[in-house]
């Protein structure tokens, strides 16, 4: 049978903190991207401005 890798798949139950915690680390991992996306296109903005001033 092929392992989901979406869910876990131990028997374990997850308690309210385990969930918790994944969401805190799609959270984390959802404004570190924006923060990467945001300084990009700060990048962008400071090049075509330099490009027009030139």
């Amino acid at each position: 049978m092929a392992q989901n890798t979406t869910f876990r798949t131990n028997a374990k139950q997850d308690t309210p903190a385990d969930h918790v915690v994944e969401f805190l680390s799609r959270v984390s991992r959802a404004l570190r991207n924006l923060a990467d996306s945001v300084d990009h296109a700060a990048k962008m903005v400071r090049k075509a401005d330099a490009a027009r001033r030139s």
